[in-house]
């Protein structure tokens, strides 16, 4: 028991190592964007990515969730998870970055955007490859090689981000750069996982594509509802505020994305973690209630404190260009609380089993965004597209909390 608790403890705190590092280094990257190319530069980065991160994570398929629960408990079949996972990203990813391609001109009327999808297209391929070790490392507790892939990627990129304004180039160069800095960043990961060499002397499962795709298919539809619900407000945003707009709630996500860090640290090992208790109940659902009461203090305590250092940070650190985002800053701090409470909900459904329960939820809790985020963002811009947000996270963890609050109580009475 004392050891469980003991490891979580211990991968948290390299996990939280690695996402501190990376919000740093992703905020020096966000601020050197917006103060070189202002709004609109910023803008266009964002709304170019928010449209190629949903679909590398539909050429993810979900695999990667099911490769660290799996691998948690099964760790002989990593050879054939592997193997299934590498032809299914480059049949699916590879389809989706072509399609991605061809069908650019369609998804935006900035000519800038446009090319901007074109170039990080290929992430759609690179990131779910990225992605499938990264899993095999939770799976195995293992948390250092996603700590210095993801600092050592940073570093880099950002330093040839700066490198490339020097030289006078713009937002498409810097884009090129992120890609370029994510294939460099597959090739290590894939050395690691050679050099570790924990794949050697593993037994054969005879996992087939058609059978790991169907097993990993729900986890696959829940990544894509997921991803469109954080990615929703900057497409929204880029076609019925323009790129300022976009480029203002871009900023003040950069904000959000850091105070996540910590949280994220924690779910990225939660969730082998609470497969691995799968057969001692009791402590599981401790062991829950307990990450349950420190992310409710945690992101309560980050609004408070947010209330009346955003418009100060925000000048600090972007320039007074960005001082309209503090209200957005601001909502989407207090959105936090219900955001970070539903995705431990969502964990602790997947070790369950649970995983059709969290898809109608999050499918709930994209239509309320979708409708609410057209309602109010052609009248108030950004503060409009957070306060969707913070509507549909309140009503997704209503409906995530109420089936755990049942089996708390049932089970009891049918093991008795």
């Amino acid at each position: 028991m004392d050891i469980a608790r003991r490891k979580l403890s211990q991968n948290t705190f390299t996990l939280l190592l690695s996402n501190g590092g990376s919000a740093l280094l992703s905020f020096a990257l966000s601020a050197l964007i917006g103060r070189v190319l202002g709004q609109a530069g910023l803008g266009i980065y964002a709304a170019a990515l928010a449209w190629v991160f949903p679909l590398s994570l539909v050429a993810d398929f979900g695999l990667s969730t099911l490769i660290t629960r799996d691998l948690a408990q099964y760790p002989e079949a990593e050879t054939e998870y592997i193997r299934v996972a590498i032809y299914q990203r480059l049949f699916m990813g590879g389809g989706l970055m072509l399609s991605a391609i061809l069908a650019s001109p369609l998804l935006s009327e900035n000519a800038s955007v446009v090319r901007g999808i074109i170039i990080s297209a290929p992430l759609i391929l690179i990131a779910p490859l990225f992605s499938m070790f990264t899993a095999v490392f939770r799976a195995q507790q293992r948390m250092w090689p996603i700590a210095v892939l993801n600092l050592g990627m940073l570093v880099v990129q950002v330093s040839g981000t700066a490198l490339v304004f020097t030289l006078g180039y713009g937002v498409i160069v810097a884009l090129v750069v992120n890609t370029l800095t994510s294939a460099m960043q597959l090739v290590v990961a894939w050395a690691l996982w050679r050099w570790l060499g924990s794949h050697e002397g593993n037994i054969s499962t005879h996992l087939g594509i058609r059978e790991a795709i169907g097993k990993a298919g729900v986890f696959a539809i829940a990544a894509v509802l997921a991803a469109l619900l954080m990615r929703m407000n900057f497409i929204l945003l880029e076609r019925l505020a323009g790129a300022n707009e976009t480029g203002n709630y871009a900023a003040a996500m950069r904000f959000i994305d850091a105070v996540r860090m910590m949280p994220n640290a924690l779910f990225g090992a939660l969730l082998p973690a609470l497969a691995a208790l799968q057969m001692r109940p009791m402590m599981m659902q401790r062991t829950f209630r307990q990450v349950l009461a420190g992310l409710s203090v945690y992101s309560v305590a980050i609004a408070i404190v947010g209330m009346w250092a955003s418009p100060t940070v925000l000048l600090w650190i972007y320039g007074e260009a960005f001082t309209d985002a503090a209200g957005i800053l601001q909502w989407g701090l207090w959105a936090l609380l219900p955001a970070l409470l539903r995705g431990g909900f969502t964990l602790y459904h997947y070790a369950q089993g649970n995983e059709c329960t969290v898809n109608i939820v999050l499918l709930i809790g994209l239509g309320i965004h979708l409708s609410v985020g057209l309602w109010l963002i052609p009248v108030h811009g950004g503060e409009g597209a957070i306060l969707a947000t913070l509507i549909a996270e309140v009503t997704m963890l209503v409906f995530l909390r109420w089936p755990i609050w049942q089996y708390r109580h049932i089970k009891p009475q049918a093991s008795s």
